[in-house]
């Protein structure tokens, strides 16, 4: 019997020094940690904290822009011209109009004549996007080209009055005359109806 209350009596024990602990009310005084003070919108105390390192700021080499846009025209040439799937290669065409690079036009030239019409629609939409003679010159061309389809055709005709030039504007009016398939004929007509009036030749 005294080791049956010897028992009781520590289980009695344990069990006051488990609720001691975890009583919040205890009294028992709980050491105090230390937290990081939050000074991320700062206040008037943190005039004197030590001020944060100033950031790194890596200035580019010269001719940095330039190596860099001749990577991209390259990139862009690549994936262009590789097989690929087809919206890989749209994506392509089309960065090189963004890139507004007129070394492009030659290739995108290429790509106009392309067996695929919808990366040749690519190669009319970065054309349209690049102010250059060489390619108001080209959009003329697809406008007369004889084996292109008249959906490219009337395309081209729609992307030559972005040139803003009246060499551009006179293409768009002498194909709305003549000379060309009825389809593109009004294709044309209805581009010279969006042009100032000011500016038909």
């Amino acid at each position: 019997m005294p080791l049956m209350s010897s028992l009781v009596a520590a289980v009695v024990l344990l069990s006051s020094l488990a609720q001691a602990q975890t009583a919040p009310d205890a009294g028992v005084a709980r050491p105090r940690v230390a937290r990081p003070q939050v000074r991320a919108l700062g206040n008037g105390k943190d005039d004197d904290a030590e001020a944060p390192p100033a950031p790194m700021v890596v200035k580019p080499a010269a001719g940095r822009p330039a190596e860099d846009a001749d990577r991209g025209l390259l990139r862009g040439l690549l994936f262009a011209f590789e097989p690929a799937p087809t919206e890989v290669r749209v994506i392509a065409v089309e960065d090189l109009g963004l890139l507004g690079d007129p070394r492009a036009l030659n290739a995108l030239a290429q790509l106009v004549m392309d067996p695929n019409p919808v990366v040749q629609s690519a190669a009319i939409r970065a054309i349209r996007n690049i102010t250059h003679p060489r390619a108001e010159s080209i959009l003329a061309n697809v406008v007369r080209h004889p084996s292109i389809s008249d959906p490219m055709k009337a395309q081209a005709l729609e992307a030559l009055v972005f040139q803003n030039t009246n060499s551009a504007l006179g293409v768009i009016a002498q194909s709305a005359r003549g000379g060309v398939s009825p389809n593109v004929q009004s294709s044309a007509r209805r581009v010279m109806l969006e042009v100032p009036t000011g500016r038909v030749p």
